[in-house]
């Protein structure tokens, strides 16, 4: 039966015309996600529109030309300014007057705001996209893989306690209400966590304390184990950081050697588990047709090997995303020059699906259980901020 839904939760208000249309919104008004006839659409916060599906199988991620989005924000707004409120509440109803008033206008002024606030277009992790994302460092030292590429020719910044915490409020003022809608606090950029102990565990404090929210952070993999060691994760854990990312890409010596040579397979895996022997949970992302064809076993093969000898536990998670490679020129140059043989999409599932086999199946041969903890395919096209 066809009906209109009013639905307040977790500070997100969800509209919907019938059976057909599905519009989700923060308080302040800025659509998060749209959904007609099944197929999902989100929005990014520099005001990006995403089409979200599957095809054969692989997840398509399509952005839409602007135009396009505009006509779905103001399809959205449509079924904001349509709905009836007179069996509303007066709290509801002053959450739909204030959204009755945006237009995608208003989302694109609001978007340019928002972006602004930080020196380079932030990447959000894998499950991050509801977490506000605060800058205290951009840019990283190496940018040699395909997550970092974006940050290339860019020098490392840091701002002292003093910028932080005057950037802190202006991301908080900017998002107004829209931060009843948010689940997490994402400390970025890669090299976040190189800060000096002196001043990165007061930033942690203020944080836990202001926002109330789980904390996460993501390591720079070049810079960060070189800069700190077990007690500072300590520290780190008891201040109120709740997970780490830690994008791996790969656990096959071949592989790492060829791509980022400057990252070592033996140190990774000591990283991680200094990290779980002071509590602190993580999550690994792993890339799908890194090495392409050529190297293809020992990337699956090699990639189980490491993970079976990690100390997970409830609350990590590990995340497999296929590697974009028109995203990084570096990375296809390396292709072409060593004949590697690039994956197609399909290939790339396919090899998804083999390294979850092979991990679960390597843990269990090392560890004697089976392993706790979810193996969640992903897609990096979705890390948009």
């Amino acid at each position: 039966m066809n009906r209109n839904l009013f639905r307040i939760n977790n500070g997100i208000l969800t509209i919907a015309s019938g059976n057909e249309e599905v519009a989700n919104f923060d308080f302040e008004g800025r659509i998060l996600f749209y959904t007609k006839n099944g197929v999902m659409h989100r929005r990014s916060s520099d005001n990006s529109l995403f089409k979200l599906g599957w095809d054969n199988d692989v997840r398509s991620v399509t952005p839409l030309e602007k135009d396009e989005a505009s006509a779905i924000y103001d399809r959205c707004y449509q079924l904001a300014r349509n709905f009836p409120a007179d069996t509303l509440s007066d709290e509801e109803k002053a959450i739909l007057e204030k959204i009755s008033t945006r237009n995608p206008e208003w989302l694109e002024q609001d978007a340019a705001a928002i972006t602004s606030l930080y020196a380079i277009k932030p990447i959000m992790p894998p499950d991050q996209a509801s977490a506000v994302y605060l800058e205290l460092s951009s840019g990283t030292k190496w940018n040699r893989c395909t997550i970092s590429s974006s940050y290339a020719g860019r020098t490392v910044e840091t701002k002292d306690s003093a910028q932080f915490m005057e950037h802190v409020e202006k991301v908080k003022n900017q998002l107004g209400e829209g931060l009843k809608a948010k689940k997490g606090i994402f400390l970025g950029d890669p090299g976040a966590l190189d800060v000096d102990q002196k001043e990165l565990l007061p930033i942690l404090d203020k944080l836990k304390a202001d926002f109330g929210l789980p904390l996460f952070s993501a390591f720079d993999m070049f810079s960060t184990p070189k800069r700190k060691n077990m007690i500072h994760y300590m520290d780190i854990k008891n201040h109120g950081l709740d997970r780490i990312f830690v994008f791996i890409q790969s656990g096959s010596y071949k592989v790492i050697k060829l791509f980022n040579d400057k990252i070592n397979v033996n140190e990774t895996l000591n990283l991680i588990n200094n990290l779980k022997d002071h509590g602190i949970s993580v999550s690994l992302v792993i890339l799908a047709g890194m090495g392409g064809k050529k190297y293809d076993s020992d990337h699956v093969e090699g990639t189980a090997n490491v993970i079976s000898q990690m100390m997970l536990e409830n609350g990590d998670m590990i995340f497999l995303s296929p590697i974009v490679e028109e995203d990084d020129p570096e990375y296809q140059k390396i292709v072409e020059r060593e004949s590697i043989g690039s994956m197609s999409p399909e290939e790339k599932v396919q090899q998804m699906d083999r390294l979850t086999k092979a991990i679960k199946e390597s843990y269990l041969d090392m560890n004697g259980k089976d392993l706790a903890i979810p193996i969640i395919k992903y897609d990096l096209r979705e890390a948009f901020f």
